[in-house]
């Protein structure tokens, strides 16, 4: 059985800024489009998790995760795939609240992803994607 490729750290880092980076634009895009149907407090909210999003994305530019990557080689397509979902949901979300809870989420995530603890990488991967899967329901479901 052939082992899978060894992760190349700074690839990889630069791969998690780019994803990061790209959710922290996804977040103030939706801030900056919804402006006046968001509450002052979701309009703070949603720019101070697209800033922690931006901090994280310049982390991993920064830091060479070497072992930690190896640790979490296993989860990096579901977490390219959980915040490319993220990225998309952010795009057509009309709900404030919704849009805040992925973007709360996305940040536990980065912060996971730091720790390079593969079960708290998995959960946090959980988390994102049940944040998405509960906003696009909640958005179907129409006003309450």
């Amino acid at each position: 059985m052939a082992s899978p490729d060894p992760v190349q750290p700074a690839i990889t880092a630069e791969l998690l800024a780019k994803l990061f980076y790209g959710l922290s634009q996804s977040v103030d895009d939706y801030r900056i489009g919804h402006w006046e149907t968001l509450s002052e407090g979701e309009r703070g909210r949603l720019k101070d998790e697209a800033q922690s999003l931006d901090t994280r994305a310049h982390y991993f530019t920064a830091e060479a995760l070497g072992d930690a990557l190896q640790a979490i080689a296993s989860d990096l397509q579901q977490i390219d795939r959980t915040t490319a979902d993220a990225k998309a949901a952010l795009a057509v979300l009309k709900k404030g609240v919704n849009a805040v809870r992925i973007a709360t989420a996305a940040t536990a995530l980065a912060a996971a992803i730091a720790t390079g603890d593969p079960a708290t990488v998995a959960g946090a991967v959980a988390g994102l994607g049940k944040a998405i899967l509960d906003a696009r329901g909640e958005e179907s479901a129409g006003p309450v």
